[in-house]
């Protein structure tokens, strides 16, 4: 049992099915370090993996145990998802103990991704999921957690009747604003009650609309400025549940350059205008329901992986642009829980930056030149597709 890198090694042991290992608690752990750590679409993560580097991993900071790789310098000699990287892959399907996994709508750059992904992968047929939206290891040393692991730990190392085989397998948070949040049980993950809903981008009206744009528009913002961006939103005359990952489908060009850095931020905003905001990366307060990013060079899909609310990236070849080159992208957009009340406004930021100064997670090695241009209406189907839960869904 363990959180972060205890988590991950437990995907690595457990996948060789050693026969006294009786059971697993990873508790938000990364399963893919191309995508979920070292690059997020294709963009380097620059503060938080330098940092890890620095003061975990490289030599002589583990005297007893020196680490044999330099992965920043690995990093850089392998940016695409190549032999490296899949040395790196941890068998999922090869797991068969009984697992409990956590997974984080507040952790999105390291740990959410891959603990989705693990649960849906895992071929056990004992498997929990508990998510939440709140802090790391505030959430992970609490009562009811502790109460958690320790019933289904219990149950499979002493063999004790304590109803853990009855629980149902989704322990579902969704969350309202920070530290709000509504828990209730699931039998699935993903929900069977969701169905993909797409909101089509338009730019003259800066809005989100159900049905499909007729009229062409474009939005343009400066790539380099901190302020640049285009925003649309959409605000909800009835109560709805986002719950899942999101699809995001965009017409861009770049009036210089031959690539384009893509920042995707979801917020919720009141009744009166006003962010709502959530706990995010590493404690951060003031973080937005859900975030994307795709280097559009590495736009190439895989489509057997790929569908509606999932993009998946092959990331295994360069697709330059040329400027003023109109080209369709999709951007995976990742797993969240989020109560929209009558009022509120779902709100959908593209920019060429990080959404925010976070504490330790930033991308600063940037490909952006000149203006982005997003383009709506007619050919030009821009669209965000939103995972809405509906009880009269089949």
């Amino acid at each position: 049992m363990g959180v972060s890198y205890l988590a991950m090694s437990q995907w690595y042991v457990a996948c060789l099915k050693p026969p006294h290992l009786c059971a697993i608690v990873p508790w938000e752990g990364a399963t893919d370090m191309y995508r979920e750590m070292a690059f997020h679409g294709g963009i380097p993560e620059t503060k938080f993996v330098p940092l890890w580097f620095k003061n975990r991993i490289r030599r002589g900071r583990n005297r007893r145990f020196p680490l044999s790789e330099d992965f920043l310098e690995e990093r850089e000699r392998h940016p695409l998802d190549d032999e490296y990287w899949e040395t790196k892959l941890p068998i999922l399907e090869n797991i068969e103990v009984p697992v409990l996994i956590c997974a984080s709508w507040s952790d999105q750059g390291l740990h959410t991704r891959g603990s989705i992904e693990a649960f849906k992968r895992v071929p056990s047929k004992q498997k929990w999921l508990f998510t939440h939206g709140r802090k790391k290891w505030e959430t992970f040393y609490s009562d009811e957690a502790l109460a958690y692991q320790k019933r289904f730990l219990d149950h499979f190392l002493l063999d004790l009747d304590n109803g853990q085989d009855r629980v149902r397998k989704v322990r579902l948070e969704i969350r309202k604003a920070f530290y709000q949040q509504n828990v209730r049980f699931e039998e699935c993950w993903p929900l069977a009650y969701v169905q993909p809903l797409q909101l089509f981008l338009r730019a003259d009206t800066f809005s989100l609309q159900s049905e499909p744009v007729t009229s062409e528009s474009k939005v343009e913002y400066l790539s380099t400025s901190e302020s640049g961006r285009g925003v649309f939103s959409m605000k909800l005359d009835s109560e709805v549940e986002f719950i899942g990952g999101m699809g995001l489908k965009l017409w861009v060009s770049t009036s210089e350059g031959d690539d384009l850095d893509l920042f995707v931020v979801v917020r919720k905003l009141d009744a009166a205008g006003h962010e709502v905001f959530f706990s995010g990366y590493n404690g951060y307060e003031h973080d937005s329901v859900a975030k994307g990013w795709l280097r559009v060079s590495h736009r190439e899909l895989d489509e057997a992986l790929s569908t509606s609310l999932q993009s998946w990236h092959k990331h295994a070849r360069i697709q330059k642009v040329r400027s003023g080159d109109i080209v369709p992208v999709e951007i995976e957009i990742l797993s969240s829980a989020t109560l929209f009340e009558v009022g509120s406004t779902l709100q959908l930021a593209i920019q060429g930056h990080d959404a925010a100064r976070y504490p330790s997670f930033g991308h600063q090695k940037l490909v952006n030149r000149g203006l982005h241009t997003v383009f709506t209406g007619g050919p030009h189907d821009s669209q965000l597709v939103v995972p809405l839960y509906s009880r009269s869904s089949p």
